[in-house]
């Protein structure tokens, strides 16, 4: 029975195959499985859930989570597939960069210290990342590209560097990526300072900069998203691979079920769609641990019932 869990598998298997990643099957299954836990699990997305929920031990993604850059996918280019996937192959597009404080604890976590805390409106001990989304003016809508940790005010003043030579240099580590038919970029500083950094394209109109610049609010939501239902805020790792990589599967598995809503036709709630997935997951899992296989007209009622189980309306 086709459902939306099988139609999300598949939305990110083709995501992952259309941006020539060179990985190992092995990681790919684990990647895949990862992707689905990451919507499917209530509450704390963590090593420990995903240890219950999943079909291998704790430690098994613990050391998926740890694999280097050389090794591991490759976020901003499965997620440039899934952009356009979603808005289309061409289009009104700019790149929106903002930065946002990530709650963690403790003393040996990689560059972790004081950052701008927006909802708090205050500066706040914890880490700090720089989201990087592509924005289309004509859908309003935003998916996330890449996520990278910043640098302590601690560290870069080791290294002689301001905060906005670190958001700089991260950029141009994408030249070619994040210049493919984007028209502008609009970088969102802390403390609610806004600074635009415009592309070479010369035939903007004054009318297209404003629609663009009120358009920048949608990376926003993606973090508050990410942040809701993802688990952005809930890895519990120290290790700074693992920590880039739990950003990073936070957004794309929200970029997933943006597609997979859209191609669904269903009305954009992430916390519908959330409800949903687990419910699928979870009949799946009794099913098979029941090892019952019922009269398929009976289980695709009992299917449909139970799986939209505390579905919240949009």
């Amino acid at each position: 029975m086709n459902t939306g869990l099988d139609q999300y598998m598949d939305i990110f298997k083709d995501a992952v195959e259309d941006s020539a990643a060179k990985i190992t099957k092995s990681f790919e299954k684990i990647l895949i499985e990862v992707i689905i836990l990451f919507m499917v699990i209530p509450r704390k997305i963590n090593f420990t859930q995903m240890g219950r929920y999943g079909s291998h031990v704790e430690q098994t993604y613990r050391n998926a989570f740890g694999l280097k850059k050389s090794k591991c996918i490759d976020w901003l280019k499965l997620n440039v597939s899934l952009a356009k996937r979603f808005f289309g192959k061409q289009g009104r597009w700019a790149i929106a960069i903002d930065p946002s404080y990530i709650s963690k604890a403790g003393k040996k976590t990689p560059h972790i210290g004081r950052f701008w805390s927006g909802c708090a409106q205050s500066v706040k001990h914890g880490l700090e990342i720089m989201g990087i989304g592509l924005i289309d003016i004509d859908t309003k809508d935003c998916m996330m590209l890449r996520a990278h940790q910043s640098l302590s005010n601690k560290e870069l003043s080791l290294r002689n560097k301001t905060m906005v030579d670190f958001y700089i240099s991260v950029i141009k580590r994408y030249p070619k990526a994040l210049k493919c038919k984007v028209r502008l970029v609009i970088w969102q500083m802390p403390n609610g300072k806004k600074k635009l950094f415009f592309s070479t394209d010369t035939s903007l109109s004054g009318e297209e900069v404003l629609l663009y610049y009120r358009t920048r609010f949608q990376i926003e939501f993606c973090f508050r998203d990410a942040k809701g239902y993802t688990g952005l805020m809930d890895c519990q790792a120290r290790d700074k691979w693992k920590l880039d990589f739990a950003f990073n599967a936070s957004f794309t598995s929200l970029n997933v079920a943006k597609v997979t809503m859209k191609e669904m036709g269903m009305e954009y709630s992430m916390s519908s769609f959330k409800s949903l997935m687990t419910n699928i997951y979870l009949v799946r899992r009794i099913f098979k641990a029941c090892g019952y296989i019922p009269n398929r007209t009976l289980i695709s009622k009992i299917f449909k019932d139970l799986s939209c189980l505390q579905r919240i309306a949009a």
